[in-house]
């Protein structure tokens, strides 16, 4: 059975693929076709909002991983209503959002509406069977026993992701030699490994989920984090 955690980077999306149960199986793939590539494994995480609510409340999925990565909540962002989904400025998100959920929207949220309407598409074409939504920090903070607090993108916050990834068998330094610079940064490694490791709890039912109980959206999508 072949899982992949996968992150968003500048060129498409990075991959982390392995066979469940066997850590160190795991390499690095760098996707620019993702319903081809999600057609060639078994499972996948994915570090992209799946389900987005219509209002008037938000989604309780944020809330549950603030509460569980105490002192880390800016890693946490805010999901956009689905609504929002279609503003074509930042300026217009924000307005639909406000009206909707009575709140503005973060700029990174909104520069990463691209990859939420390619992934809306894809998850409600092909179900959440072989599809679900993940948080590295999560991941990390599960790992650790406790909130990573370190900047995953200085150096510091990278040696301990790395051998937070390596006592779990994964081998983070050679996927990490395995960077296709100029098109994907340590980070988004290091991410889509943490989410292949909360894909292997998942398909050896290990796994927990944000929030424990979870809600759906209006189109069926289940909203929650599993890690």
């Amino acid at each position: 059975m072949q899982l992949a955690g996968i992150d968003g980077c500048k060129t498409g999306w990075v991959a982390v693929v392995g066979e469940v149960g066997k850590p160190a199986s795991a390499r690095l793939i760098h996707v620019t076709d993702l319903p081809a590539f999600l057609g060639l494994v078994d499972f996948a995480l994915i570090d992209m909002p799946v389900g987005f609510v219509a209002g008037p409340k938000t989604r309780d999925v944020e809330p549950a991983l603030r509460d569980r990565l105490k002192g880390k909540g800016s890693s946490v962002f805010p999901t956009p209503c689905r609504q929002a989904l279609v503003a074509q400025t930042y300026a217009e998100a924000c307005a639909i959002n406000v009206q909707v959920l009575g709140s503005a929207l973060p700029k990174q949220s909104y520069m990463i509406f691209p990859k939420m309407r390619e992934l809306d598409a894809i998850v409600r074409e092909i179900g959440q069977k072989s599809l679900r939504e993940g948080h590295p920090e999560a991941s990390f903070a599960l790992m650790a026993g406790a909130p990573v607090r370190s900047k995953k993108r200085e150096a510091a916050g990278q040696a301990d992701r790395v051998a937070l990834l390596t006592a779990q068998g994964l081998p983070a330094k050679a996927l990490l030699e395995a960077q296709i610079k100029g098109q994907m940064a340590p980070d988004d490694i290091l991410d889509a490994a943490a989410l292949w490791w909360s894909a292997d709890r998942h398909a050896r039912g290990k796994h927990e989920t944000f929030p424990p109980v979870p809600s759906r959206d209006a189109v069926g999508l289940e909203m929650s984090v599993i890690a």
